[in-house]
Parts: structure tokens; sequence; C-alpha cells
């Protein structure tokens, strides 16, 4: 938008929202604005206001947009200015939220690859064990009552496996 130039000195000029008039940046004068640029204007301020409360990104690019399309309107530039801050410090906690959670997801893939390590050794030398188990069994090299625990063993552990597959579906 085109500002208003003073009738006087040339000058451009700010329209005061509260006071209704216009006044000469340059010279001082002050003339009585046209109330429908006022309540325009004032209009688009308070859309500004109406949108920064709320926090967002969003709302703060929109009130930098609606204040930047009216530089003559006196307060237009500081509102303008604050929420540039606001922004800026908007962006600055979401980027340091991402950086956390990377840094989370990171922490958590060690984690991940750890434990996966660690559960295909366990499973390793249960396999091997059983393989053992099963050599000495074969040879005759097992007394009956070994036969019996190990037996009773892998029956606990079925059962433990079916009672926890039962949990989970519930």
């Amino acid at each position: 938008m085109k500002p208003f130039v003073c009738p006087i000195c040339g000058g451009d000029m700010h329209i005061v929202i509260e006071s209704g008039l216009m006044v000469c940046d340059s010279c001082g004068n002050a003339f009585d604005a046209d109330l429908a640029y006022v309540r325009k204007y004032g209009r688009i301020l308070q859309e500004a206001d109406r949108v920064v409360p709320h926090n967002t990104t969003a709302g703060c690019e929109d009130a930098i947009r609606l204040t930047a399309s009216i530089p003559f309107v006196s307060g237009a530039r500081e509102k303008q200015a604050e929420c540039e801050k606001r922004l800026k410090e908007l962006q600055e906690k979401a980027e340091h939220r991402r950086a956390l959670a990377r840094r989370e997801d990171e922490k958590n893939t060690k984690i991940g690859i750890a434990l996966l390590i660690l559960t295909v050794f366990f499973a390793a030398a249960a396999i091997a064990g059983v393989v053992y188990l099963i050599m000495l069994w074969s040879k005759g090299q097992l007394s009956r009552e070994t036969i019996i625990i190990i037996a009773s063993v892998f029956v606990i552990i079925a059962v433990l496996a079916l009672l926890s597959n039962n949990r989970s579906r519930n």
C-alpha cells in the first residue's frame, strides 16, 4: 500500500488508530484521518493481535504479514518486530525439540542394537546347550533325573509362553 503523504511538507504520514489522527513523520502536523481508514487498519491490527496469542509459527507469520501490510499505522512496525522475535523463538524451540528427538532416536537405536546382539548371543548359547544335551541323551549319558528336570523346564517355558500370548491378546 502506498503511504499517506503530508499535504504541508510532503513527508510520510502514519495513522494513529487510538486517536483517529494522521501524523506527519517529518513535520509532526496532525490531521483527522478518514474514519473508514481508521476502522479498516484498526481491524487489521486487531486481527494481528488475535492470532499472536496462539503461540504458533503460523499465527506469528500471519501477524507479521498483516502488520507488514500497514507500515504507516502507528505501532504496526513495533508489533511486527515483536512477532518476528516471537517467531524466531518458536522456531528455535522447535529445532531444539527436533534435535532432542534425534538424539533420543539415536540412543534408542544403540540400545536396540545392543539388545539384539545380546538376544542373538543368548539364542546361540541356548541352541548350543540344547544340541549338547541331545548329544548326551543320544549317547545315554544323561541320568533319568536330569531328563525329567529338562522336560519340566521345557513344559514350564511352554506354559509361560502360552499364558503370555493369552494376556497380550486380552
